[in-house]
Protein backbone atom coordinates (compact mmCIF):
# COMPACT_ATOMS: atom_id res chain seq x y z
CA UNK A 1 0.00 0.00 0.00
CA UNK A 2 0.92 3.53 -0.80
CA UNK A 3 1.37 5.70 2.56
CA UNK A 4 1.11 9.10 0.56
CA UNK A 5 -1.00 9.53 -2.68
CA UNK A 6 0.26 12.02 -4.69
CA UNK A 7 -1.47 13.06 -7.48
CA UNK A 8 -1.59 16.16 -9.93
CA UNK A 9 -4.63 18.26 -10.47
CA UNK A 10 -4.52 20.87 -13.14
CA UNK A 11 -1.85 23.37 -11.59
CA UNK A 12 -1.03 21.76 -8.44
CA UNK A 13 0.48 18.32 -7.07
CA UNK A 14 -1.62 16.84 -4.17
CA UNK A 15 -0.24 14.55 -1.25
CA UNK A 16 -2.37 12.76 0.20
CA UNK A 17 -1.79 10.85 3.77
CA UNK A 18 -3.16 7.70 3.44
CA UNK A 19 -2.87 5.95 6.56
CA UNK A 20 -6.61 6.01 8.32
CA UNK A 21 -6.16 3.87 10.25
CA UNK A 22 -3.32 5.26 12.25
CA UNK A 23 -5.03 9.03 12.10
CA UNK A 24 -2.44 9.63 9.11
CA UNK A 25 0.15 9.75 11.42
CA UNK A 26 3.85 10.27 9.92
CA UNK A 27 5.87 6.86 10.23
CA UNK A 28 8.82 6.69 7.63
CA UNK A 29 6.98 5.90 4.84
CA UNK A 30 4.90 8.74 5.02
CA UNK A 31 8.14 11.15 5.61
CA UNK A 32 9.02 9.50 2.41
CA UNK A 33 6.17 9.81 0.31
CA UNK A 34 6.35 13.61 1.48
CA UNK A 35 9.39 14.07 0.37
CA UNK A 36 8.42 12.91 -3.01
CA UNK A 37 5.75 15.14 -3.17
CA UNK A 38 7.92 17.86 -2.11
CA UNK A 39 10.30 17.16 -4.91
CA UNK A 40 7.57 17.51 -7.70
CA UNK A 41 7.56 20.68 -7.22
CA UNK A 42 10.97 21.36 -9.26
CA UNK A 43 8.14 20.27 -12.32
CA UNK A 44 8.30 23.49 -13.83
CA UNK A 45 4.32 22.80 -14.97
CA UNK A 46 3.33 22.63 -10.98
CA UNK A 47 2.01 25.92 -9.74
CA UNK A 48 1.58 24.29 -6.15
CA UNK A 49 1.34 21.92 -3.47
CA UNK A 50 -1.58 20.79 -1.52
CA UNK A 51 -1.73 18.53 1.34
CA UNK A 52 -4.51 16.49 2.81
CA UNK A 53 -5.01 13.19 4.08
CA UNK A 54 -7.73 10.50 3.89
CA UNK A 55 -10.75 9.94 6.41
CA UNK A 56 -11.46 12.01 8.91
CA UNK A 57 -8.05 12.97 9.80
CA UNK A 58 -5.74 15.19 8.32
CA UNK A 59 -2.68 14.44 10.23
CA UNK A 60 -1.99 12.79 14.17
CA UNK A 61 1.63 13.60 14.30
CA UNK A 62 4.73 11.22 14.32
CA UNK A 63 3.66 7.53 14.16
CA UNK A 64 4.11 7.13 17.86
CA UNK A 65 4.27 3.26 17.73
CA UNK A 66 7.43 4.14 15.00
CA UNK A 67 8.93 5.79 17.65
CA UNK A 68 8.74 3.84 20.81
CA UNK A 69 9.92 1.20 19.31
CA UNK A 70 13.04 3.47 18.47
CA UNK A 71 13.68 4.19 22.46
CA UNK A 72 16.40 1.15 22.60
CA UNK A 73 18.21 3.28 19.41
CA UNK A 74 18.49 6.93 20.49
CA UNK A 75 20.54 8.08 17.27
CA UNK A 76 17.87 6.04 14.98
CA UNK A 77 15.01 8.10 16.83
CA UNK A 78 16.42 11.21 16.49
CA UNK A 79 17.37 10.74 12.57
CA UNK A 80 13.25 9.90 12.28
CA UNK A 81 12.21 12.32 14.39
CA UNK A 82 14.54 14.97 12.66
CA UNK A 83 13.56 13.43 9.23
CA UNK A 84 10.31 15.14 9.95
CA UNK A 85 11.44 18.63 11.12
CA UNK A 86 14.13 18.48 7.82
CA UNK A 87 10.22 18.12 6.03
CA UNK A 88 8.71 20.69 7.81
CA UNK A 89 11.40 23.37 7.05
CA UNK A 90 11.49 22.08 3.20
CA UNK A 91 7.73 22.88 2.73
CA UNK A 92 8.25 26.08 4.18
CA UNK A 93 10.99 26.68 1.66
CA UNK A 94 9.05 25.00 -1.41
CA UNK A 95 9.58 26.94 -4.33
CA UNK A 96 5.76 27.05 -4.62
CA UNK A 97 2.98 27.99 -2.79
CA UNK A 98 1.91 25.09 -0.49
CA UNK A 99 -2.08 24.58 1.05
CA UNK A 100 -2.81 22.74 3.85
CA UNK A 101 -6.30 21.30 2.75
CA UNK A 102 -7.48 19.81 6.69
CA UNK A 103 -9.64 17.30 5.89
CA UNK A 104 -9.94 16.33 9.46
CA UNK A 105 -8.01 16.05 13.36
CA UNK A 106 -4.56 17.84 12.70
CA UNK A 107 -2.71 17.72 15.71
CA UNK A 108 1.07 17.58 17.03
CA UNK A 109 3.32 16.99 14.17
CA UNK A 110 -0.09 17.15 11.81
CA UNK A 111 -0.54 20.84 13.11
CA UNK A 112 3.15 21.20 12.19
CA UNK A 113 2.70 20.54 8.78
CA UNK A 114 -0.04 22.86 8.46
CA UNK A 115 1.97 25.54 10.01
CA UNK A 116 4.86 24.99 7.47
CA UNK A 117 1.83 25.69 4.89
CA UNK A 118 1.70 29.00 3.21
CA UNK A 119 -2.29 28.78 3.46
CA UNK A 120 -4.42 26.54 5.09
CA UNK A 121 -8.24 26.20 4.60
CA UNK A 122 -10.08 23.64 7.10
CA UNK A 123 -13.29 21.88 6.51
CA UNK A 124 -15.60 22.35 9.16
CA UNK A 125 -15.79 19.22 10.68
CA UNK A 126 -11.75 19.55 11.72
CA UNK A 127 -9.97 19.85 14.66
CA UNK A 128 -7.11 21.69 15.45
CA UNK A 129 -4.31 22.01 18.38
CA UNK A 130 -0.64 20.92 19.24
CA UNK A 131 -1.14 18.03 21.65
CA UNK A 132 1.83 17.32 22.50
CA UNK A 133 2.04 17.41 25.96
CA UNK A 134 -1.52 15.52 26.15
CA UNK A 135 0.60 12.64 24.65
CA UNK A 136 3.90 13.15 27.23
CA UNK A 137 5.35 14.85 24.25
CA UNK A 138 7.78 17.98 23.33
CA UNK A 139 7.60 19.71 19.70
CA UNK A 140 10.51 19.04 17.49
CA UNK A 141 8.50 20.07 14.06
CA UNK A 142 7.97 23.61 14.36
CA UNK A 143 4.92 24.15 17.16
CA UNK A 144 7.21 26.87 19.69
CA UNK A 145 8.67 28.62 16.57
CA UNK A 146 5.70 28.76 13.98
CA UNK A 147 2.42 28.79 16.19
CA UNK A 148 3.57 32.62 17.74
CA UNK A 149 3.62 33.39 14.17
CA UNK A 150 0.12 32.13 12.67
CA UNK A 151 -1.85 33.37 16.27
CA UNK A 152 0.58 35.49 18.77
CA UNK A 153 2.46 34.13 21.43
CA UNK A 154 -0.08 34.34 24.03
CA UNK A 155 -2.28 31.88 22.05
CA UNK A 156 0.63 29.90 20.94
CA UNK A 157 1.19 29.51 24.78
CA UNK A 158 -2.10 28.64 25.76
CA UNK A 159 -2.36 25.80 22.88
CA UNK A 160 0.80 24.35 23.82
CA UNK A 161 0.71 24.11 27.42
CA UNK A 162 -3.05 23.29 27.75
CA UNK A 163 -2.76 20.08 24.59
CA UNK A 164 -6.73 21.72 24.04
CA UNK A 165 -8.15 21.39 20.65
CA UNK A 166 -10.20 24.12 18.41
CA UNK A 167 -12.77 23.75 15.94
CA UNK A 168 -12.31 24.75 12.26
CA UNK A 169 -14.23 27.81 13.33
CA UNK A 170 -12.41 29.05 15.88
CA UNK A 171 -9.13 28.02 14.53
CA UNK A 172 -10.07 30.80 11.50
CA UNK A 173 -11.45 33.43 13.76
CA UNK A 174 -7.63 32.74 15.89
CA UNK A 175 -5.77 32.94 12.32
CA UNK A 176 -4.29 29.57 12.53
CA UNK A 177 -6.13 28.64 9.00
CA UNK A 178 -7.23 31.26 6.52
CA UNK A 179 -10.84 30.30 6.68
CA UNK A 180 -13.12 27.11 7.63
CA UNK A 181 -15.59 25.91 5.03
CA UNK A 182 -18.08 23.21 4.48
CA UNK A 183 -16.72 20.19 3.97
CA UNK A 184 -18.18 18.92 0.80
CA UNK A 185 -16.43 22.42 -0.19
CA UNK A 186 -13.04 21.61 0.60
CA UNK A 187 -11.58 20.18 -3.01
CA UNK A 188 -13.37 22.87 -4.53
CA UNK A 189 -12.48 25.65 -2.42
CA UNK A 190 -8.78 24.84 -2.60
CA UNK A 191 -8.63 24.00 -6.55
CA UNK A 192 -10.54 27.23 -7.26
CA UNK A 193 -7.45 29.05 -4.76
CA UNK A 194 -4.72 27.24 -6.42
CA UNK A 195 -6.37 28.00 -9.86
CA UNK A 196 -5.83 32.18 -8.73
CA UNK A 197 -2.81 31.54 -8.08
CA UNK A 198 -1.79 30.04 -11.05
CA UNK A 199 -2.89 32.78 -12.94
CA UNK A 200 -0.57 35.25 -11.40
CA UNK A 201 3.22 35.59 -13.16
CA UNK A 202 5.01 32.81 -11.94
CA UNK A 203 8.67 35.04 -11.00
CA UNK A 204 6.61 37.22 -9.45
CA UNK A 205 4.57 34.73 -7.37
CA UNK A 206 8.16 33.14 -6.28
CA UNK A 207 9.16 36.24 -5.12
CA UNK A 208 5.92 37.46 -2.81
CA UNK A 209 6.68 34.31 -1.13
CA UNK A 210 9.97 35.45 -0.25
CA UNK A 211 8.63 38.59 1.19
CA UNK A 212 5.58 36.88 2.67
CA UNK A 213 7.10 33.86 4.33
CA UNK A 214 8.20 35.27 8.49
CA UNK A 215 11.57 34.96 8.41
CA UNK A 216 12.32 32.61 11.55
CA UNK A 217 15.87 32.62 13.21
CA UNK A 218 18.21 29.39 13.56
CA UNK A 219 18.05 29.35 16.91
CA UNK A 220 14.45 29.18 17.29
CA UNK A 221 14.35 25.87 15.60
CA UNK A 222 17.66 24.77 17.18
CA UNK A 223 16.12 25.57 20.98
CA UNK A 224 12.91 23.49 20.24
CA UNK A 225 15.52 20.60 18.85
CA UNK A 226 17.30 20.91 22.01
CA UNK A 227 14.15 20.46 24.15
CA UNK A 228 13.12 17.26 22.12
CA UNK A 229 16.18 15.73 22.13
CA UNK A 230 16.86 16.10 25.81
CA UNK A 231 13.00 14.64 26.41
CA UNK A 232 13.29 11.65 23.87
CA UNK A 233 16.69 11.02 26.30
CA UNK A 234 15.48 10.97 29.41
CA UNK A 235 12.40 9.14 28.21
CA UNK A 236 15.13 6.68 26.33
CA UNK A 237 16.75 5.95 29.52
CA UNK A 238 13.53 5.21 31.81
CA UNK A 239 13.06 2.34 29.53
CA UNK A 240 16.43 1.16 30.16
CA UNK A 241 15.81 1.24 34.02
CA UNK A 242 18.42 1.45 36.24
CA UNK A 243 22.30 0.10 35.81
CA UNK A 244 22.30 -3.66 37.13
CA UNK A 245 24.43 -4.38 40.10
CA UNK A 246 28.66 -4.44 38.83
CA UNK A 247 29.59 -7.78 37.44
Amino acid sequence: MTAVVVTRRGPALWARIDRPGAGNACDSAVLAGLERWLAGAEDPGVRALVLTGTGRSFCAGADLTEATGLLGDLPALLAFLDRGRSLVRAIRAARVPTVAAVNGAAFGGGLELLLACDVAVAAGSARLGDRHLAVGQVPGWGSSVLLPLAVGPALARRLLVTGETWSADEAARRGLVSEAVADADLGPHVDALVATVAARDERAVRRMLGLARPAVADAAWEREWAALAAHVADQAADRAGPPGPPA
